[in-house]
């Protein structure tokens, strides 16, 4: 994996894990909501794995948010 696409892994991470707690949930809660398991949920969160389409709509469910704003996350231009 390249090191910008391990960026926007992380990126993604930090902002689902951002949202859940603004949200006040736990990880254990919003997994319910989703579907998944903890354990998956903490793996995306901590960027450590690269999630489908279909399971960021599933978050972006979870969260009462629109897919728009799940993926709003600003990434450094990698040449910079």
């Amino acid at each position: 994996m390249e090191n910008f696409d391990k960026i926007l892994i992380v990126e993604l991470g930090l902002r689902i894990a951002a949202l859940r707690k603004e949200r006040q949930l736990t990880q254990a809660e919003l997994s319910d909501l989703v579907d998944m398991e903890e354990s998956a949920l903490r793996r995306i969160e901590l960027g450590g794995t690269n999630p489908t389409f279909k399971t960021l709509i599933r978050i972006a469910r979870g969260l009462e948010i629109s897919l728009k704003e799940l993926l709003d996350i600003s990434i450094l231009n990698p040449q910079h």
